[in-house]
């Protein structure tokens, strides 16, 4: 077997493994390719059972989340001068709720990305800012309309809807 051949045989194991696990948890853990992260775990631990995969993953997104949190709350803290009163909770798996959960409010996180954890904590902090406040944050400054979290091209964004473009980066720090 050559090179290519073997390339192709590992990503042809890879995704098989990866089916095996979602079908075994009864959550998706990426749309379409193999995240990097994922392919570290299958390199470095090779076909894990799903439950420890899952273990992995539920680490790898409360991590993200702890982190994404302290500095989309501080901003709207700074913004509207309201007080986030609220903190990430998680559910660790178990054999009753294998993928485990990660909760921002009233959101579960779903994305397993840096920049989709990111838009979705900002996503659910803004929520709970309506909710509590009533209060609209953030606002695009061209168009004095709400903003709304997403991912473009990798980056967590506030994206404004009424001319349909980028208004800010959803920090980080």
């Amino acid at each position: 077997m050559d090179a290519s051949e073997l390339e192709l045989r590992y990503e042809q194991l890879l995704a098989q493994w990866l089916e095996r696990v979602e079908g075994e948890l009864g959550f998706q853990v990426t749309q379409g390719p193999p995240a990097d992260w994922i392919r570290d775990v299958y390199r470095d631990h090779g076909e894990l059972p799903a439950d420890r995969f899952a273990q992995i993953a539920f680490e790898r997104k409360l991590r993200l989340v702890l982190d994404a949190f302290p500095a989309v709350a501080a901003s709207a803290e700074r913004d509207t001068g309201l007080r986030v009163e609220l903190r990430p909770d998680a559910t660790h798996p178990s054999p009753d709720f294998p993928a485990g959960t990660v909760m921002v409010a009233e959101l579960a996180i779903q994305s397993f990305e840096p920049a989709g954890v990111r838009a979705e904590v900002a996503d659910a902090v803004q929520t709970y800012l309506a909710d509590r406040y009533g209060r609209l944050w953030p606002l695009c400054q061209e168009h004095d309309r709400g903003l709304h979290a997403v991912t473009y091209e990798n980056e967590a964004l506030w994206w404004c809807r009424a001319q349909d473009h980028p208004a800010s980066r959803i920090p980080l720090e």
